[in-house]
């Protein structure tokens, strides 16, 4: 009890110095302020009078609410009727403090205006001589930026900061038609809808981004002031800044390096000569707060770790929703950002779906894949593989946007790769010669990496069981993407088990154990990396799909020119003045083996790496591959059940 008493005194003693000596700065940040007439009333005027009620009644609301709107006027004098709001930023905690401070400049600053607003970190003050609620407004705004450039690569900052607005964007969208009251709310207790959104963009680096509306902005207005609050952030606002923020009298978009909704006054890198400042005249205090505290360390600590251990365990669940929430996409977007899935927006099809190319309201694109219907699979697995899928990155790989699963739908929503897909080049009269030995080689490695990232580095163990040219796409720098991995966990196919009556492949790539006998493993998609090496050396197809060429297939062709020692005759001919002949030899070798029929015999994904990063190594001479037995393999696939009854020869999908 003593020694419960002694702490109870020790903290009352740290308070106290804390309070004493600490600083004396308001809770929010001052951000901006525009008194945006040049109307005047007269001192003393009932207008002054009115103003004076509405800003104490503002500040007397922001203690209960996170929003609110009123007018002040007399019964004798419409003329001189006067309209307030406040917006606290909904991860405040400091609404009503802020509110306060933010009047009392208004009053100070803004002397005899009859409007005026500002905007701190923590939220927005506003009146003015017209009724403006609900109305959508983008002026006056006001432009916050860092100092600071992104030192890296601009264009993948770029790119990266885009798809986190885009996040922002298409939550807003699903938050908006939510009633009031499944809106998140404030510490005060109010409803406030408001979207914040963590993107990584360097390694353990984060991105933070905010998106809010006015309440009382109709859902197409709030949409649309989003919308160009983001554009003139990215386009001249904060080009190349780590940090920004647009801020509208009707909307706020913001982003920033540091979590500033867990900490709302975020150390700004603007000045390192005020930063000096600061630091030194704070220092005495926290020193003193410091030597006072260190009684209570070892305690709170403890406290602290008790409190974490039960929170983690009693909201793990709700993370886990928060996380596949934040990667679903509304119906009603996707519809429309595809025009209803019009077939002028159909870019492809396959064995798991249809594919359309899709714009959202501020311009970006994406791929949107609508997944066919015959999967078993309940909405809860569903959204699990997604986002097991979703944690998949690597550079290899096409990035997953999210999901949608409404009215009986199940959609994929990836990046757009304006370059297409690799098949688009290769086997297009017009357009293979502009793939290089170089651009090929280097296509064949990014391949490789995927794989073996799909295979041994993720968290998931994935095997694609569709790889074709059409699934590899090209970035704006031709290097590969691997798309629609994983589809086959998000359609329950089960491929842990290693063998299933569904074949999701593409005749010509399928490795003949899963062809014939549905028996699939890693070494099913270096089977069919062997066939997509072969392809692009030669710049033709495995399989002749109009039936022209009914024995000899590239695989079987390729074989016999190793075997006879002729293999460069193999290399497409537009690439007879600009080619490797060691590295053109080996990929032919390589394909070869990975085209083995027995599985044992093919190589791993690390082990083609370490061909690829090791030329001195020298490979196994190949067996004979399995395409002579073709008759056998085509009538026993031809028994098998495909995915949906579809045909194993689809068209070409083009991101």
């Amino acid at each position: 009890m003593m020694a419960y008493n002694l702490k109870q005194k020790l903290f009352s003693i740290t308070l106290l110095f804390c309070i004493i000596f600490s600083p004396t700065e308001t809770a929010s940040t001052f951000s901006h302020y525009n008194c945006t007439t040049i109307k005047k009333f007269s001192p003393k005027s009932i207008y002054q009078t009115n103003l004076t009620t509405l800003l104490s009644t503002l500040s007397s609301k922001a203690l209960n609410h996170g929003y609110y709107n009123t007018s002040i006027s007399t019964i004798d004098e419409k003329e001189d009727t006067i309209y307030g709001l406040f917006m606290c930023i909904g991860y405040t905690s400091n609404c009503g403090e802020c509110v306060q401070n933010s009047t009392k400049i208004l009053t100070s600053m803004c002397n005899l205006n009859k409007e005026a607003i500002i905007w701190s970190d923590e939220c927005l003050v506003r009146y003015s001589d017209r009724s403006f609620f609900g109305t959508l407004e983008e002026s006056p705004s006001w432009c916050v930026k860092g100092s600071m450039d992104y030192e890296g690569p601009l264009k993948g900052f770029n790119k990266m900061l885009n798809s986190l607005m885009l996040d922002l964007v298409t939550q807003a969208i699903s938050l908006l038609k939510k009633p009031v009251t499944q809106a998140i709310k404030t510490s005060t207790g109010n409803s406030i809808k408001f979207v914040l959104k963590r993107a990584i963009f360097f390694e353990d680096k984060f991105l933070y981004g905010l998106a809010q509306c006015i309440p009382n902005l109709s859902n197409d207005n709030c949409m649309k002031c989003l919308n160009d609050a983001i554009n003139y952030l990215q386009t001249s606002c904060a080009k190349g800044k780590i940090r920004g923020s647009v801020l509208y009298p009707s909307c706020v978009v913001r982003y920033d390096p540091y979590p500033y909704f867990e900490q709302p006054i975020v150390k700004s890198e603007e000045n390192e000569v005020q930063s000096f400042k600061i630091f030194f005249h704070v220092l005495a205090p926290v020193m003193i707060c410091s030597v006072a505290g260190f009684f209570f360390v070892y305690y709170l600590r403890r406290r602290r770790a008790r409190k974490n251990l039960m929170y983690h365990r009693e909201n793990f669940g709700e993370e886990i929703t928060s996380e596949v929430n934040s990667l679903q996409f509304d119906f009603d977007m996707i519809r429309l950002a595809t025009n209803k899935f019009s077939e002028d927006n159909k870019i492809g099809e396959g064995g798991f779906g249809d594919v359309y190319k899709g714009m959202f309201p501020n311009g970006y694109e994406i791929a949107v894949k609508r997944l066919i219907r015959n999967s078993s699979q309940g909405a809860v697995e569903f959204k699990n593989e997604v986002l097991l899928i979703a944690k998949l990155q690597h550079r290899n790989l096409v990035r997953l946007l999210g999901f949608c699963i409404q009215r009986n739908e199940k959609i994929l929503i990836y990046e757009y790769m304006h370059n297409k897909s690799l098949d688009y080049y290769l086997f297009s009269p017009e357009n293979h010669r502009k793939l290089t030995w170089h651009a090929r080689y280097k296509i064949i490695r990014g391949i490789a990496r995927g794989i073996l990232y799909l295979h041994e580095d993720s968290h998931l163990k994935i095997i694609h069981c569709d790889l074709k040219p059409s699934n590899i796409l090209l970035d704006d720098k031709m290097n590969a993407k691997i798309s629609d991995f994983g589809l086959a966990r998000i359609v329950a196919i089960d491929q842990m088990q290693g063998n299933t009556s569904i074949i999701a492949g593409t005749y010509g790539y399928m490795s003949p154990e899963y062809a014939m006998l549905g028996q699939f493993s890693v070494k099913s998609d270096v089977f069919s990396f062997g066939v997509i090496m072969l392809e692009i050396v030669s710049g033709k197809r495995n399989v002749d799909y109009n039936g022209v060429n009914s024995i000899d297939d590239l695989v079987s062709h390729a074989w016999k020119k190793w075997t006879e020692n002729k293999q460069m005759e193999l290399l497409d001919p537009a690439l007879t003045y600009s080619f490797s002949e060691t590295e053109v030899s080996r990929c032919i070798q390589l394909g070869l083996l990975c085209v083995q029929e027995n599985p044992d015999q093919r190589p791993t994904m690390a082990t083609i790496a370490l061909y690829f990063n090791i030329d001195s190594i020298d490979l196994p001479l190949p067996q004979q591959p399995p395409f002579y037995m073709r008759g056998k393999i085509e009538s026993k696939v031809a028994s098998k059940k495909t995915m949906s009854g579809r045909p194993r020869s689809y068209s070409v999908t083009r991101f």
